[in-house]
């Protein structure tokens, strides 16, 4: 979760986020930003929102495990 702490007269948004989650970030990397969701979910753009609630959060394990997979062609 970011919190915003500065919007700018250019528009642009300055937000702070936990170190867990910008652990592997370096100063002035790009990032994707996405929109708060609605009540139902649907205003985040494809899969995101058509699929809001349906599925269980991707941990970090998770991620570990498919990049795994990935570059070793094996499945645990």
């Amino acid at each position: 979760m970011a919190k915003v702490i500065e919007k700018r007269p250019d528009g642009t948004t300055v937000v702070v986020v936990s170190a867990a989650d910008a652990s592997g970030l370096e100063v002035g990397a790009a990032v994707d930003v996405l929109p708060k969701p609605a009540e139902n979910g649907q205003d985040r753009p494809w899969p995101v929102g058509a699929l809001a609630d349906k599925l269980p959060p991707i941990e970090i394990a998770d991620i570990k495990a498919a990049r795994q997979e990935a570059l070793f062609g094996k499945a645990e």
